[in-house]
C-alpha cells in the first residue's frame, strides 16, 4: 500500500531533521575555532582561515566519495543482504583510508603550496604547523565518514547527530586550553585549533564506533566480528561511483571560491558583500542538502526491496518537499534581508550593496533546491557520471563566464560586480535543475535491475 503524501513527507523530516542538527553542529566547529584564533591574535586568525581552506577541500573529496556507500548501504538493507552491507562498509574504510594517506602527506608537506599563495612569513609558521596537527586527524575523519554511511544507509541518523554534538562539546574546552595554554596544555595559538579539530574527529569515531559495533541496534549485523583484507573489484566499485559524485561536491563548493577570487579586484565593498550573501546563503544550504540525503536513503531502501514505484513515490514527495521549502526560504530571505545584512555590518553603504544581492539568493533558492534533490535521487539510483557532466557544463561552463562577462566587463552594459555573479548563479543552478530533473524523469522510468 502506497502511503500518503503526509506521511511520506514526516517520514523524510525525520531523517533529515538529526542530519540538520549534525551539519550545524558542524558548521559550528569552523565558527568556533575562527572566534578563539581571532581573540589570540590577527595572524593566527588569518593562519586558520588559510589553513582550513587548505584542508576542507581535501575533507570534502573523501566524504563526497562515500556518499556513494550510504546509497549502496540503503539498497542493500531494502534487499535484506547483511553480507553485502558488511563487504561494502568495510571496503569503504580501506577506500577512504587509501584517499587520506597521500592527503596526510601533502599536509604535512604544505610548504610548497604556502609558497605559491604568497602565504605571509608572519603566520605562514602557523598555518604549517595548523595544517600538521590536523593531518593527524585525517584517518579519523576517513573511518569516521565510512561508519556514517553505514548508519546513515541504516535509516539510522541520530548516531551522526550524536557524534556531531560529542565533537562539537570537545571542540570547545579545547581550543581553550591548547590556544591560550590553560590546564596545563602547552600555548600553541592558532595551531591549538588544529589539535582540538584533530581530537574531535577522532572522538566522532569513538562516538560512532560505540553505535555501530551494536548488533541490537542495527538488526543483528556485527560489522566488525571479521574485518576483510582489501578486495580490489569492490573498492574500484565504490570509487566508480563515488568519485563522480565526490568531483561535483568539488565543483559546487569551488565555485564559490572562484568567484570570491574573481570579485576581489573590485575592491573590499564588493567582496564584503559577497561574503556576507555566501554566509547566510551557506546556513540556509544546510536545509536542502539535509533533506537530499533523506531523499538518497529513502529511495535506495525501496529500490533494494524492488519496489520502484514506491521509490519514485518518494521521488516525488521529496521534490515536491524541496520545492515548498525554497518557496518558504525565498519568503523569510525578502521578508529579512535588511534585518540579517544588519546582523553583519553597520556600514550604511555595505548593506544597500548585500541587501541587493539577497534578492538574488532569494530567487536562485528554487532552482537550486530542485536541483539537489533530483541529484540525491539519482544518487540512490547509482546515476552519477552524467549528472557530474551537467553540474560542470552548467557551473564552470555557463555560470562562471557569464558571471565574468556581468561583473567585469561591458558585454551587457554597465558592470554589476557582485550582482552579476550572482544573476549567473541564478542561470547556472536554473539549468543544472533542469538538466538533472530531466535526467531522474527518464532514469525513474526505466526498471532497475
Amino acid at each position: 500500500m502506497k502511503p500518503s503524501f503526509f506521511t511520506e513527507f514526516k517520514y523524510l523530516w525525520r531523517l533529515a531533521s538529526p542530519l540538520l542538527a549534525a551539519q550545524l553542529l558542524s558548521t559550528g566547529l569552523g565558527a568556533v575555532d575562527t572566534l578563539m584564533a581571532g581573540r589570540y591574535g590577527a595572524n593566527d586568525l588569518a593562519a586558520v582561515a588559510v589553513g582550513s581552506g587548505l584542508w576542507l577541500p581535501v575533507f570534502l573529496l573523501i566524504t563526497g566519495l562515500l556518499i556513494a556507500t550510504t546509497s549502496m548501504v540503503a539498497r542493500f538493507y531494502g534487499a535484506g543482504d547483511r553480507g553485502a552491507i558488511v563487504t561494502t562498509v568495510q571496503q569503504s574504510i580501506w577506500l577512504s583510508l587509501m584517499v587520506a594517506a597521500p592527503c596526510m602527506v601533502l599536509l604535512f608537506n604544505i610548504d610548497f603550496a604556502l609558497r605559491w599563495l604568497s602565504v605571509d612569513e608572519a603566520f605562514a609558521g602557523i598555518t604549517k604547523n595548523y595544517l600538521s596537527a590536523v593531518a593527524i586527524g585525517l584517518p579519523g575523519a576517513a573511518i569516521f565518514s565510512s561508519l556514517r554511511s553505514f548508519t546513515e544507509g541504516m535509516g539510522r541518523t541520530k548516531p551522526f547527530m550524536i557524534s556531531s554534538l560529542v565533537a562539537f562539546l570537545v571542540n570547545i574546552p579545547l581550543n581553550y586550553a591548547l590556544i591560550y595554554g590553560r590546564w596545563g596544555f602547552p600555548e600553541l595559538g592558532g595551531a591549538g585549533c588544529g589539535w582540538a579539530t584533530t581530537v574531535s574527529m577522532w572522538s566522532q569515531v569513538l562516538v560512532l564506533y560505540w553505535f555501530t559495533s551494536r548488533a541490537d541496534r542495527y538488526e543483528g549485523i556485527r560489522l566488525f566480528a571479521h574485518f576483510q583484507w582489501p578486495n580490489g573489484k569492490k573498492i574500484r566499485q565504490i570509487a566508480r561511483l563515488g568519485m563522480p559524485i565526490s568531483l561535483a561536491v568539488f565543483a559546487e563548493v569551488s565555485i564559490f571560491s572562484a568567484i570570491a577570487l574573481l570579485l576581489a579586484p573590485l575592491g573590499a565593498l564588493v567582496v564584503a558583500s559577497h561574503q556576507i550573501a555566501l554566509s547566510v546563503s551557506h546556513l540556509i544550504f544546510m536545509l536542502p542538502l539535509s533533506l537530499s540525503q533523506a531523499i538518497t536513503i529513502r529511495v535506495g531502501y525501496f529500490l533494494g526491496r524492488k519496489q520502484q514505484d514506491l521509490a519514485n513515490f518518494v521521488v516525488r514527495t521529496g521534490v515536491l518537499s524541496s520545492g515548498m521549502l525554497a518557496l518558504s526560504t525565498m519568503t523569510v530571505i525578502l521578508s529579512f534581508r535588511h534585518t540579517i545584512v544588519g546582523w553583519y555590518t553597520t556600514d550604511v553603504e555595505l548593506q544597500a550593496v548585500a541587501a541587493g544581492l539577497f534578492v538574488w539568493m532569494a530567487i536562485y533558492q528554487f532552482p537550486d533546491q530542485i536541483q539537489i534533490a533530483s541529484n540525491a535521487a539519482l544518487r540512490a539510483y547509482q546515476d552519477t557520471r552524467k549528472p557530474l557532466a551537467m553540474i560542470l557544463l552548467s557551473y564552470w561552463g555557463v555560470a562562471i563566464p557569464l558571471g565574468i562577462s556581468l561583473a567585469r566587463t561591458d558585454w551587457w552594459g554597465e558592470p554589476l560586480a557582485a550582482e552579476g555573479f550572482w544573476i549567473a548563479l541564478v542561470v547556472g543552478l536554473s539549468l543544472t535543475a533542469v538538466l538533472l530533473s530531466s535526467r531522474l524523469i527518464r532514469i525513474a522510468r526505466r526498471p532497475v535491475s
